[in-house]
């Protein structure tokens, strides 16, 4: 029993939330620390800036093929600039997403599954954490197990700001995201309900610029691509990961600070 849980509450990859799937009437709890790094300013100001996030996601299986989730994240940030260090501390937007299962096929060899995504995120975040509009989230799941191994990948169009603007009539940057994510489980002792997992995931986000009155705002908008290792941990229905995000491309837009590399630790539980 143990390994059955442990299957169902895993996913193969580790920083896209999507991959949760409970059961019918089952829970998945996950909890993450996420620290980012920003450097290499272009300017004379010599800013860095580092992030840390703690999102809580809680996902609900209301149906064998009906999953829903919501995500709320603390974020701290600390801006070095001209030999000054400022601090700030808040709320991010609540984001709640449904997923609905299009098609699956269970072979003895594999088992392979497609799903529709659809988030929602509302403005209820801090100033400075919040994104001040509504933003709608579609997307597209698919996951593959076969034995020991396992792969997810996922696209998604975040359009910002679809139903109003934000300060000032600021239209914000529509986001896509593509994520691919593969993983090879290690059955570890006689019962198989403690496993290790590598991961290895590649992670692509491109967001376009702002625009006010039509017209696109200077130094936004940007494209990022990570190569992500990562390892789980799996007992029972419990699971600690963590993933190491590697920016081995990217472009800013005018003059902003580079992505450094991002770290991701945390847990998942099911009951």
């Amino acid at each position: 029993m143990g390994a059955l849980i442990s299957k169902n509450a895993s996913a193969a990859g580790i920083s896209v939330d999507a991959g949760l799937t409970p059961p019918e009437d089952r829970w998945i709890v996950r909890t993450q620390f996420r620290y980012m790094h920003r450097k290499d300013d272009p300017t004379p100001m010599n800013k860095e800036m580092d992030t840390y996030a703690f999102p809580l996601v809680v996902a609900y299986g209301f149906r064998p093929d009906l999953t829903f989730m919501v995500r709320q994240r603390v974020k701290y940030r600390k801006m070095f600039m001209g030999g000054s260090i400022s601090r700030d501390t808040g709320l991010g937007d609540l984001f709640v997403l449904g997923k609905y299962k299009l098609y699956r096929e269970n072979t003895r060899d594999y088992t392979f599954g497609i799903a529709s995504t659809l988030g929602l995120e509302f403005p209820t975040g801090d100033d400075d954490f919040g994104s001040e509009t509504w933003d709608l989230k579609p997307g597209l799941f698919t996951s593959w197990r076969s034995g020991p191994w396992a792969s997810d990948f996922s696209i998604a169009y975040k359009w910002n700001g679809f139903a109003d603007k934000g300060r000032d009539g600021l239209d914000p940057g529509d986001e896509l995201e593509v994520d691919l994510a593969f993983a090879h489980q290690f059955s570890i002792g006689q019962n198989a309900n403690i496993s290790l997992s590598p991961v290895l995931e590649f992670n692509y986000k491109h967001i376009l610029a702002d625009r006010m009155s039509e017209h696109r705002v200077s130094n936004t908008g940007e494209s990022l691509f990570f190569v992500s290792p990562g390892l789980k941990f799996t007992k029972s229905s419990f699971i600690m990961e963590v993933l190491l995000q590697f920016p081995v491309w990217q472009q800013q837009q005018g003059s902003q600070l580079k992505q450094g590399t991002r770290l991701i630790v945390g847990t998942r539980f099911m009951f």
